[in-house]
């Protein structure tokens, strides 16, 4: 849950499960004459839609910090703990039922979030010494290795399924990942606030650009309240309009959950839209 402040009184609170929606949609306009297309395509939507799925589970009933505010998606894993592992593994669970390639992309980003994001995030907090870390980590990448074999054996898959395809693809879910908490974690677009997140360059993940050509750096670069200019554009429309759903919570201390709940549920829902632009 990405937690903003609103106005005086109140907090906007983004749910993962639409921060992933968010991510779903810059994959799925992703690619120009420039930029290649993610693929397998359809998989590559999916895992970035689908992402933080997993957060569904406690986001229908979400706790409090111990100082009684809701608790932010930034050090979250560390915060929740097995409970962040557990629903975690359930998303990456339910996403493989639909799309073993889509799963496999998914558990990567999951093992990324641990781990510095596999060398490609590192302000992030290592984990993997805690041993319930270790042996979800140890996990995934068994799961890994099984689908891979599943996936090398199925025509609509095995071209996508090499060592250096399925590295691109997670390049791609965390550039994708970046730019959705970009965009979902501050209110209005230009605010300052916050100060933890992506950075304008999206944390200098390398980023894609099509087969044979160099990993680019992108830059997002904020003009006002709703409106930011990305560069190098990598995207089929321009501009690309994103809209998503908040909702509002009073902006205070909650003795406990009960207080919290009533709040979370029946609080006003806002539509936040925002533009990305070549230029």
């Amino acid at each position: 849950m990405m937690v903003c402040r609103y106005d005086d009184q109140r907090l906007v609170l983004i749910l993962q499960i639409d921060h992933s929606r968010v991510a779903g949609l810059i994959a799925a306009h992703w690619g120009n004459e420039e930029f290649a297309r993610p693929e397998p395509y359809s998989s590559m939507v999916i895992a970035a839609q689908e992402h933080d799925s997993g957060w569904w589970d406690w986001e229908i009933k979400p706790t409090l910090t111990d100082q009684g505010r809701p608790i932010d998606y930034i050090g979250s894993a560390a915060r929740l703990g097995e409970v962040w592992l557990d629903f975690y593994r359930h998303g990456i669970e339910r996403v493989a039922l639909q799309d073993p390639y889509a799963a496999y992309n998914v558990s990567m980003h999951g093992d990324g979030l641990l781990t510095q994001g596999m060398g490609l995030l590192p302000y992030l907090p290592d984990q993997s010494t805690k041993p319930d870390v270790k042996a979800f980590l140890d996990e995934q990448k068994t799961f890994r290795a099984n689908l891979a074999t599943e996936l090398r054996e199925l025509e609509q898959y095995r071209d996508y399924a090499d060592d250096e395809s399925l590295w691109t693809n997670f390049k791609y879910m965390e550039v994708f990942d970046q730019l959705a908490q970009f965009i979902c974690n501050r209110y209005p677009l230009n605010s300052t606030e916050r100060q933890n997140g992506p950075s304008r360059t999206l944390s200098d993940v390398p980023v894609p650009v099509a087969p044979g050509k160099d990993d680019v750096t992108i830059e997002v670069a904020v003009q006002d309240e709703s409106r930011a200019v990305v560069r190098p554009y990598p995207f089929d429309l321009d501009p690309l309009v994103i809209s998503y759903q908040g909702r509002l919570v009073p902006d205070r201390v909650y003795s406990d959950q009960d207080d919290f709940l009533p709040h979370f549920y029946s609080g006003e829902r806002v539509t936040i839209t925002y533009s990305l632009h070549s230029k």
